[in-house]
């Protein structure tokens, strides 16, 4: 009976370190789900509860649970929709089942040198998704050159992909002004929400006067540059995968057309992701600032988060697997890429990692979810307590200053300071005249 219950606590703590991985790995490898989960678990949550007030707390989660609705919710429910419209439109299969539109998980790469090259990442593709090789033969018949099923797909795709950057980053630039909408709304206050206990009605209201006079062009300026990849970087993938120019950009495009993949064909790359970023998120929200300290807030904000999350979290990851396998004796990185492997990777036992033994495989299993639980309790113990409270301090000791300062305006506040216009400053009471 002992022996039988302990072989039972063991057979749980396996399920429940697989259960783990599996929801691990699936989040990782969804690069908008991996965003929202953490920007919610290791920003959203501990920057509500660093806020300077109750009102910047509310807006701060308004605009998240947004931003997590417009980018993994919304996909989840339109790109079916868009897939279906574009596939029809060209008549790549007959009948649209669930099957046969997962013809758009076929890779980019396949679609970059010829109608052979196609068809065999399509017998592929078939493979890894219904372990039939012959699943989209339906398809490829329909064809008597396979080329012209090459340029069609390329065409679906380009026109997806078109359509999901114009929906997603609209939305998501539009987010800054409705949270400041949002709050305007409840507490009926100008300016930053982060000012507001630190500072009164009329302090707030003379801060943001500045901003408030060019509210339209700096609307202008955000929706513009959110529509600007959806016009720009589905055609340029196009004309990589083309594959008919030797123009060193398109070559570029060529060679990468895979990092464009959609997952499941549904939730943009790291690279789409990355360029929807940029354009609908850390300059809209730079420009939606409703005063200088917003702004300085959003641009410290932004850029110390995109640092992390575009790119320091693959180099923290790549340092601390290689401290791992050194130390612990895992095989988190892959020798031939040198890189280390997804949690996917890693479920799936492949490339180098099907012939371990299973007491390596289990330990490197485990050390990989360690790793990238460790990585989100990082991130927010530093983005998510360290850098609030770092701007918190630099914005009380800025609005301490300027209510102390007698020559505090906020129309040339961002020219104060400069030799040039030193002269135009009065002290308080005597007339300019």
């Amino acid at each position: 009976m002992l022996v039988q219950g302990i072989s039972g606590i063991k057979t749980e703590k396996t399920r429940f370190k697989g259960a783990v991985l599996n929801v691990c790995a699936a989040v990782e490898s969804n690069i908008l789900l991996n965003k929202g989960i953490t920007d919610i678990g290791g920003f959203v949550v501990p920057q509500a509860i660093m806020s300077n007030n109750k009102d910047e707390a509310a807006e701060r989660v308004f605009k998240s649970m947004l931003y997590f609705i417009f980018t993994f919710v919304s996909p989840f429910l339109l790109l079916p929709l868009i897939n279906k419209h574009f596939l029809s439109s060209y008549k790549i299969a007959e009948k649209l089942d669930n099957e046969q539109k997962r013809i758009l998980e076929v890779s980019k790469k396949y679609l970059t040198k010829d109608g052979e090259h196609l068809k065999e990442g399509i017998k592929n593709t078939a493979e890894k998704l219904f372990h039939d090789r012959n699943k989209f033969d339906g398809i490829i018949n329909r064809y008597s050159d396979l080329e012209e099923l090459r340029k069609d797909l390329i065409n679906v795709h380009t026109k997806i992909h078109a359509a999901d950057f114009l929906t997603t980053n609209l939305m998501v630039a539009a987010i800054p002004w409705l949270g400041n909408a949002f709050t305007k709304y409840r507490t009926n206050r100008s300016g930053y929400s982060g000012t507001y206990k630190l500072a009164d009605e009329e302090f707030t209201q003379k801060a943001a006067k500045k901003h408030d006079k060019s509210i339209k062009l700096r609307q202008i300026a955000a929706f513009s540059l959110a529509v600007l990849p959806a016009v720009t970087l589905p055609f340029l993938v196009k004309k990589g995968m083309l594959n008919n120019s030797e123009n060193k950009i398109f070559k570029w495009f060529n060679k990468n057309a895979d990092k464009f993949d959609y997952k499941d064909a549904i939730y943009m790359s790291r690279l789409t992701g990355l360029a929807m970023w940029i354009t609908s998120d850390y300059f809209p929200y730079q420009l939606a600032s409703r005063d200088k300290y917003e702004y300085r807030d959003c641009l410290i904000r932004g850029t110390s988060i995109g640092l992390v999350f575009w790119g320091g979290d693959l180099f923290l990851k790549k340092a601390l697997s290689k401290l791992s396998d050194k130390i612990f004796n895992t095989k988190l990185t892959n020798p031939q890429t040198r890189k280390p492997y997804r949690l996917s990777d890693l479920k799936q036992k492949l490339d180098g990692l099907a012939n371990l033994d299973n007491k390596t495989l289990k330990r490197t299993r485990n050390a990989g979810t360690a790793l990238y639980i460790f990585n989100l309790l990082l991130v927010t113990a530093s983005l998510g307590f360290g850098l609030p409270f770092m701007l918190n301090k630099l914005l009380k000791k800025s609005i301490n200053k300027d209510k102390n300062n007698a020559n505090f305006s906020a129309d040339y506040s961002f020219i104060k300071g400069s030799e040039v216009f030193k002269d135009f400053y009065t002290k308080k009471g005597e007339n300019i005249l």
